[in-house]
């Protein structure tokens, strides 16, 4: 798998202290990249070995990551440095059932080839340390493309065997807030723009008035379904925000010092903030949903309310 079927498994295995199920040989020097898994929820981890010394030169767990039909690959760039200079750059991700192999978009003249997926989804694709990669299109059947994920929702990590840094890619959650997108004249327009069903919750606070809904593409996934987004106003510049799309995420919540659980109708959900703006994230098994309330005083328990009268999925 991975132009490395020779790759000494079982050594590099010993070495890191758990199962490998790829390794790339190096294109110059000693150290081989070893691929792994650790979870739930499921990461990618890929550590530099040199299996004659024993030497672990790095070690990076890439975020976690659901491929799904609706966004069938996930992943991140990373780089490994040697002082200021990049010596290896792989993309490291997880192919949806629907895709069998992943093929990488540069911004330079070559055509890399397809690289198929391993174990559990997995793929690792080692580009020159000083390729610009714009995107990746996962490949289904008949060699055909069946989504694409977008630079801007890779992470992006690096490292030299001290530390790790980077960021995380845009768009993986689900931002309760208004983006880039188009307004439309109604509700029977946003359903046909996107493809499903747009449900609302039958409560509200009194007197609050809808706007009209909103259409929204996913940054990382320009050609994945397009979240809904509709607002309710009301007095002193209250609002109530309401965005959804198809579940699930491509990213599970990174939780955080301010989240906290909350149940909405059987689904686990992560509340944000504090007194007068909150925030509330949950999926259920077809859709994601973020609900934020802002300028009102008591913005958690309308947020909560609001959440829990969404109708559940029959």
């Amino acid at each position: 798998m991975m132009d490395a079927m020779d790759a000494p498994l079982s050594r590099l295995a010993a070495i890191l202290g758990h199962p490998v199920i790829a390794a790339l040989a190096p294109d110059e020097g000693p150290l081989w990249a070893a691929v792994s898994t650790s979870g739930p929820p499921t990461r990618v981890r890929v550590a530099w070995v040199d299996p004659e010394s024993g030497e672990v030169r790095a070690r990076v767990s890439c975020p976690p990551g659901v491929p799904s039909r609706w966004r069938p690959i996930v992943g991140a760039v990373v780089h490994l440095f040697d002082g200021a200079k990049a010596i290896d750059q792989l993309f490291v991700g997880r192919l949806a059932a629907e895709a069998q192999a992943a093929l990488p978009l540069l911004a330079e003249e070559a055509t890399p080839a397809a690289t198929p997926a391993g174990p559990d989804g997995v793929v690792v694709i080692r580009l020159a340390p000083t390729s610009m990669l714009l995107g990746i299109d996962a490949i289904g059947p008949g060699d055909e493309p069946v989504g694409r994920l977008d630079r801007s929702g890779m992470a992006e990590l690096d490292t030299s065997g001290g530390q790790v840094s980077g960021r995380l890619g845009s768009g993986h959650g689900m931002a309760a807030g208004i983006g880039h997108g188009r307004w439309l004249d109604d509700m029977e327009s946003a359903t046909f723009e996107v493809g499903y069903a747009v449900v609302l919750p039958e409560w509200l606070p009194a007197g609050f008035r809808r706007s009209r809904p909103r259409i929204e593409p996913d940054l990382s996934y320009p050609f994945g379904p397009m979240a809904v987004i509709v607002t309710w106003d009301g007095p002193d510049s209250q609002r109530v925000l309401l965005r959804q799309t198809v579940a699930p995420l491509a990213s599970p919540d990174p939780g955080g010092a301010l989240a906290r659980p909350v149940e909405i109708n059987g689904s686990e959900g992560v509340l944000r903030g504090r007194r007068v703006f909150v925030t509330i994230v949950w999926q259920t098994a077809t859709r994601a949903f973020g609900v934020q309330v802002q300028r009102m005083e008591n913005a958690e328990d309308v947020a909560t309310r609001v959440a829990r009268s969404i109708p559940v999925d029959e």
